[in-house]
């Protein structure tokens, strides 16, 4: 089975300008057939890049003569969802709510071989109109996944999720939660979810990870706090914990004095399997956690959808010191820095006032001949 990828000829992978910026096309794709022969196509867009791509899969799997009997495209989505044991059970709580709530709905009577560009482009326009732009993207990214698989199994020829236009994504002016929001959002978050705020706010810790935060992950020697697992837990009798996100996310997370002291006290009081989190020693579940975050936002409207925001918070401040991309991303278990970037860009180059500064000083160079 070959295999493809697409390199930015204008740029290194830290975003760096490449001696090639401006010149040409930016995007390379390239293709191995799985044989030792490498093809590579230039394009102007990304996009003409990723349906070359497609187009090879297709090409280098196809036989006319030897497709599958067609089958509903329901019946082909459990085929293939049946296949993801490799996914975390978040990933596949996710999956199963874009498959149950919009995929299957939006192709339901029809047979995959009969499903074309037109249907999907006009799926993904109903989506549009319900949902965020980054869920609609997720949403076809896993609709296109369905149909990849199709076409290396001989389902179907080629699939019908190229050149889809996607509802544009607009910029986050503002980084949500402030100092005084957040002070307020402490105030009305009743014990322990106001600890658990505070502590999010100051690490920049996923969801999972803070709601799945143990005694043993604790080290007060070295002032870090050592993820290696999240929460996994689906009920009070299933108490239990999973791999991280990425590979990315497994970090050591240093802390202060102050931190050091709200850890004491939790890991002093911890509950059943060590967590820091608990009523009455029972841990508490992510559903706790959102009803608390729910209830919270009826008196602070402000404090936006979840407790994400204050990986947010942290992720702003941060920035807001000064620290770079790269010291971001490892705090944050962000892949790279081209990650961090695509995530908080706006926030690093949004200061025009800074930029304004900075400007008028080149302005007081001496005079020629001074």
């Amino acid at each position: 089975m070959g295999t493809g990828r697409i390199n930015d000829l204008w740029h290194t992978k830290d975003k760096t300008p490449t001696s090639r910026y401006g010149i040409g096309k930016r995007w390379q794709a390239i293709w191995s057939d799985g044989h030792g022969n490498v093809t590579k196509r230039s394009f102007l867009q990304k996009d003409g890049a990723k349906a070359w791509i497609d187009t090879q899969i297709y090409e280098s799997t196809r036989n006319p003569y030897t497709l599958r009997k067609d089958v509903p495209f329901a019946t082909y989505w459990k085929t293939w969802r049946d296949k993801q044991t490799h996914q975390r059970a978040g990933s596949l709580k996710s999956l199963d709510a874009q498959g149950r709530n919009w995929i299957l709905p939006a192709f339901e009577g029809k047979y995959i071989q009969k499903i074309t560009r037109e249907d999907v482009q006009a799926a993904v326009n109903e989506w549009a109109g319900q949902l965020a732009p980054s869920t609609v993207k997720l949403t076809l990214t896993y609709l296109r996944q369905v149909f990849n698989d199709a076409v290396y199994c001989k389902q179907v020829n080629e699939s019908p999720c190229l050149k889809i236009k996607l509802p544009e994504q607009f910029e986050q002016s503002e980084t949500g939660l402030t100092d005084e929001v957040l002070g307020e959002l402490l105030a009305v978050l009743p014990a322990p979810f106001d600890t658990a705020a505070r502590l999010g706010a100051a690490t920049g810790l996923r969801p999972g990870e803070l709601i799945g935060l143990r005694k043993q992950d604790i080290n007060f020697r070295t002032g870090h706090i050592n993820l290696r697992v999240q929460d996994a837990s689906t009920s009070r009798s299933n108490i239990k914990t999973g791999p991280l996100k990425t590979r990315y996310s497994v970090r050591n997370i240093k802390f202060g004095p102050k931190a050091a002291e709200l850890l004491r006290g939790l890991c002093a009081s911890a509950g059943r399997h060590g967590r820091l989190f608990h009523s009455a020693g029972e841990p508490l579940l992510r559903n706790h956690f959102q009803v608390a975050w729910k209830n919270a936002r009826e008196h602070v409207q402000e404090i936006g959808p979840g407790w994400h925001q204050l990986r947010h918070y942290h992720a702003s401040a941060l920035i807001s010191k000064g620290f770079s991309p790269v010291a971001v991303a490892a705090r944050l278990g962000h892949k790279d820095a081209n990650e961090t970037l695509r995530t908080y860009a706006h926030m690093w180059f949004g200061d025009d006032d800074r930029l304004a500064e900075v400007s008028e000083e080149l302005f007081s160079f001496p005079e020629a001949g001074a």
